[in-house]
């Protein structure tokens, strides 16, 4: 699946750096944005071949609603199977978890 995009929405500063370091590093396509940057979430924003990545799970399930985003990650504490949307991962070792299903999507 092509991944023209990966549009990182995370509160925490520290994490939203070392995600696009390491998948700056990988080639990929990041643009990162904090919470206070859009207030309410991304109302509206399609991007067919972006994947978004939140640690905020109502702007993740928004997004899942929409159907505007190629996938939604939602960095939180409660895992879920790789196939479901939103996929949920744990925030502890967020970077690796991240980088393993973006791998997994774009070689299928």
């Amino acid at each position: 699946m092509p991944l023209d995009l990966v549009v990182l929405l995370i509160s925490e500063n520290d994490l939203r750096s070392a995600l696009t370091a390491r998948l700056t590093m990988l080639g990929m396509n990041v643009v990162t944005l904090g919470p206070e940057q859009i207030p309410g979430g991304l109302p509206g924003a399609t991007i067919a071949n972006g994947v978004l990545i939140t640690d905020d799970g109502g702007v993740g399930l928004g997004a899942c609603e929409a159907q505007a985003w190629l996938q939604v990650i939602v960095l939180d504490e409660s895992p879920s199977a790789p196939e479901d949307r939103p996929l949920r991962l744990p925030r502890t070792g967020a970077t690796r978890h991240v980088v393993e299903a973006l791998a997994r999507w774009r070689d299928s």
